[in-house]
């Protein structure tokens, strides 16, 4: 299927979901968030929750609420008959614009123990290391792994490092991790196997809040560095009331 370049696939995944895969050449996480958004703007009945990925779009629905509308059809085929008339009838949107978000993150040298090790394999000094890391926007490419958990990129060339070897046991809340050019940060002390460049002082996950995670896939995210004494007055002021 396809219109104006737009091209997917659905496929069922288990009984309560259908899997949208998009077919398109570059950055196919640009869409997901943007189609997610219009998508849950339309109000299909009996979807429950619409979850975007890198690649794809999970569309999770309840069955029984299908059944009433349709007897005669199965509602994994009622929702894909919706899915894609609505998918033929979106078009790419120019009027769309990305909500930005500045993500302040302190280099200092207790929350970055992998900056040196970074610096070796880019083959830069630690400062340009730190400089690169801020100088580009960076998509959110999609949440996983934890809740809030943002997956960002794509970072500088230079960055194609791998993951570590050995996992960490315990990651800082709010550690900021590279690898194969992408950024995470972690919304919560975890396990974690990202090369370690900083730390934020913003709470990526509040489950007592309407929004409770600070990025949503399709934003853009701009690092912007702080010193010390800002971060612990910011992680302070983050912290107020928990």
């Amino acid at each position: 299927m396809s219109y104006s370049g737009l091209r997917w696939r659905c496929d069922p995944s288990g009984e309560d979901c259908v899997v949208i895969t998009l077919d398109v050449p570059e950055s196919p996480w640009k869409l997901t968030g943007q189609l997610a958004r219009w998508l849950a703007s339309q109000s299909i009945q009996g979807v429950v929750d619409i979850v975007p990925g890198v690649v794809t779009l999970g569309i999770y629905y309840q069955p029984e609420i299908m059944w009433r509308l349709d007897s005669q059809l199965s509602p994994y085929s009622q929702l894909v008959n919706r899915l894609e008339a609505l998918l033929n009838s979106w078009q790419s949107a120019g009027k769309y614009q990305p909500r930005e978000v500045v993500i302040p993150v302190c280099y200092h040298p207790e929350f970055a123990p992998d900056l040196t090790e970074i610096a070796e394999y880019c083959q830069l000094t630690e400062r340009e290391v730190i400089d690169r890391h801020q100088a580009r926007p960076v998509d959110v490419m999609m949440l996983g792994f934890l809740p809030g958990h943002p997956y960002l990129g794509l970072l500088d060339p230079c960055f194609t490092l791998p993951r570590k070897k050995t996992p960490r046991l315990s990651v800082m809340m709010g550690s900021i991790g590279i690898a194969n050019r992408q950024s995470v940060i972690y919304p919560q002390q975890s396990p974690g196997g990202w090369n370690l460049i900083g730390c934020t002082p913003l709470k990526m996950f509040t489950p007592q809040t309407a929004s409770p995670c600070l990025l949503q896939a399709g934003d853009i995210v701009r690092f912007s560095e702080i010193t010390r004494q800002q971060f612990d007055t910011m992680y302070s002021e983050n912290r107020n009331g928990d």
